[in-house]
């Protein structure tokens, strides 16, 4: 069956079309994009209104299944009830393709030792390939430096190509994330329950190692290419880090500390993703880049939702208020950005004939952009709110918003008042 979605404003990844714009499709995929009435070849027709006709958001970096596994520390649950939880979630988010972020480590706590890592990623391929998974569901393997319990598993998921993008990450305190002792204390301490002898024990280990770790990182980059799979760098904090990244092929720097390491990646034809938490916060929760000054600083490629999948959605369109990013820009980073990255092919963050029907139907209408609809394949799989039922509350963004300040609950004002 042929299905026509038209009205609204269309963004095709690339283009953002004025409204009038459509898209026709079915479960084989995409079959015309165009600024005409398509219509006629439809079997049926769905008038999006007002609304914004997105390709379906891409997200490269999220751990929130490790908090929905283990909402808190040693309360576990079955990961088949996370992941379908999960997945209704991300579908009202207007998530298509989702890569989770799996840890892989040695001495972790929680869910980042290497063989739980391991089943949670052979989880999350048996849960994509149910009929239970609403979006596409991608895995994001996290390497941390100076895993060697970890690394055989890690490269054995590697060979049996259960990991769809890789990453290198270094927790090392004195550098990237952790800076100070202090800071890898508030973290560890903080997310779980460490006592200052214990995080201090942690940090001594991971600096022990650190030393000699790196030649393990040099292998385990060369099988990541052989492998074809794109590799990341997380937390560069300066240029000489991402020379070196670099040099064993990394195609992307996720979370650049400073604007300087930013750069450093942009010069060399690297990609750069910031945190959606970032930018609707207005700052980092580390006090590192501020996302808002990455893409204002033209060095921002991708955003990714990190921990909050439901960031993802409102970050393009408060960029593009707040800080002055065309909306076509803007749009890219949640799409055809990330896109880029996990599939060169370009089989998901656009909205080209040919392409498989993933389709975010979004209202800006509320207090923030909300998805109406949500097509996959070709397949509708999540319906919103009616736009018949009306707003109780509008959220008013202030026009002087500065970094570090998000609305409140004094900026809640009755719809009836005022409407964004």
């Amino acid at each position: 069956m042929k299905t026509c979605l038209h009205g609204g404003r269309l963004f095709d990844g690339e283009k953002l079309y004025d409204g009038g714009a459509g898209i026709l499709f079915d479960q084989r995929g995409i079959l015309e994009v165009s600024s005409k009435d398509l219509s006629s070849a439809a079997d049926r027709c769905v008038h999006s209104g007002r609304s914004f006709i997105l390709p379906g958001l891409v997200d490269l970096h999220c751990d929130v299944l490790e908090k929905c596994i283990e909402m808190r520390p040693g309360v576990l649950f079955d990961p088949q009830f996370a992941l379908a939880a999960l997945d209704r979630r991300l579908a009202a988010a207007g998530i298509t393709t989702f890569c989770h972020a799996v840890s892989f480590t040695d001495n972790e706590l929680g869910l980042r030792s290497p063989n739980t890592a391991a089943q949670v990623v052979c989880d999350i391929k048996t849960f994509d390939s149910s009929p239970c998974a609403s979006i596409r569901h991608r895995v994001h393997g996290r390497f941390e430096v100076g895993s060697d319990q970890a690394r055989p598993i890690f490269e054995d998921l590697l060979h049996k190509g259960l990991l769809d993008l890789a990453s290198i990450m270094d927790h090392t305190p004195g550098q990237g994330q952790f800076r100070t002792l202090e800071a890898f204390h508030r973290y560890y301490s903080g997310t779980y329950k460490l006592s200052q002898a214990e995080t201090e024990s942690l940090a001594k280990a991971k600096i022990h190692k650190s030393h000699s770790a790196w030649q393990n990182v040099v292998d385990l980059a060369g099988m990541v290419r052989r492998c074809h799979v794109p590799l990341l760098s997380h937390d560069d904090d300066n240029p000489a880090k991402v020379q070196l990244v670099h040099t064993l092929g990394a195609v992307g720097c996720e979370f650049p500390v400073s604007l300087e390491a930013a750069r450093e990646a942009k010069s060399r034809s690297m990609a750069v993703l910031v945190g959606a938490p970032n930018v609707l916060r207005g700052a980092s929760s580390n006090s590192h880049l501020s996302a808002r000054t990455a893409v204002v600083e033209g060095v921002a490629d991708a955003l990714v939702s990190d921990y909050y999948p439901e960031c993802l959605l409102q970050a393009p369109f408060l960029l593009h208020r707040l800080c002055g990013l065309p909306l076509s820009s803007a749009l890219a980073l949640v799409t055809s950005g990330p896109a880029r990255l996990l599939d060169p092919h370009g089989r998901c963050g656009y909205l080209k004939p040919g392409l498989p029907a993933d389709i975010a139907v979004v209202s800006t209408e509320g207090p923030w952009p909300s998805v109406s609809q949500l097509w996959v394949g070709g397949r509708l799989v999540y319906q919103g709110r009616s736009k018949s039922q009306p707003f109780p509350y509008c959220i008013v963004i202030p026009e002087n918003l500065t970094e570090g300040h998000f609305p409140t609950t004094s900026h809640l004002v009755p719809s009836s008042w005022n409407r964004t």
